[in-house]
């Protein structure tokens, strides 16, 4: 997870770039089934990001923590903390998922580490790592759900973008759109150069596109084989693989993303 924040978008743009609500209805469906058989109804939320889905939790009865290294993110998550009428909770932390164990309300009865994190950590240690962290706030038979780009796709079609993200300007803005492009490099380490970039456009005003932020920096493509022993190396067992937020099947040159959901052995 990144800890540099000119690495990241700003926390504002990020959520105005991605439809959240929509979203978190089109994952919905999948997030409850691979949390259904929980141990308890508390929640991590590692690399939280803005909090959509920590918030997700609360609002369907969990007690739910999002951490994340990004002090950006975070401001923005705060936003998004407090009880619901459900009788959950959400509430953000400024930590690295490492250290799970340390938090108040563990161990947890499921995690979720979402939102292409995973690209962000640079080494097999800092893989290892962050899923014994994980691993040691959980309890006993507690789901880990990991999504992130599947780069074994990418790489082999030598893929350069993904689609593009339209969003209407906030209303202080005025009228117009947020563009956000995301610009990809395969490199033959398997590895990806991502430039993520924002645009504003307003047509019939000058100017008509306007460069919001332009970022660089690099995905780091882990595979499902060397995941699959780093995540029994630290506990986990029952381990699947999924092709998306949903009971597809993972097919290495076909889907877009990979998704595992592991289990705590216990």
């Amino acid at each position: 997870m990144p800890d540099d924040n000119d690495k990241i978008l700003t926390r504002t743009d990020y959520r105005r770039v991605i439809a959240w609500p929509e979203r978190i209805v089109r994952e919905a469906p999948f997030l409850e089934w691979a949390t259904r058989d929980a141990p308890h109804r508390s929640l991590l939320d590692v690399g939280c990001g803005s909090g959509e889905h920590t918030r997700h939790f609360a609002e369907a009865g969990w007690t739910a923590v999002g951490v994340d290294v990004s002090d950006r993110m975070m401001e923005e998550a705060v936003s998004l903390s407090g009880p619901a009428e459900s009788g959950g909770s959400a509430r953000f932390e400024l930590r690295d998922g490492r250290d799970a164990r340390d938090l108040a309300e563990a161990p947890f009865g499921a995690a979720l580490c979402l939102g292409n994190a995973f690209a962000f950590l640079e080494t097999e240690d800092d893989v290892r790592s962050l899923l014994h962290g994980v691993a040691d706030g959980l309890a006993p038979g507690a789901p880990f759900l990991m999504q992130m780009l599947n780069y074994e796709r990418i790489c082999s079609s030598g893929q350069r973008a993904l689609p593009v993200n339209v969003r209407p300007l906030p209303e202080d803005e005025g009228d117009g759109e947020i563009l956000f492009l995301r610009i990809m490099t395969p490199r033959p380490d398997g590895n990806v150069d991502f430039y993520p970039i924002t645009l504003t456009l307003r047509p019939g005003e000058e100017p008509e596109v306007d460069v919001r932020s332009v970022k660089s920096f690099v995905h780091h493509g882990w595979r499902l084989p060397f995941l699959r022993n780093a995540y029994a190396e630290a506990g986990f067992d029952d381990l699947q693989a999924f092709g998306g937020m949903a009971e597809t099947e993972f097919v290495e040159q076909e889907s877009a993303d990979l998704v595992i959901l592991a289990r705590r052995k216990g």
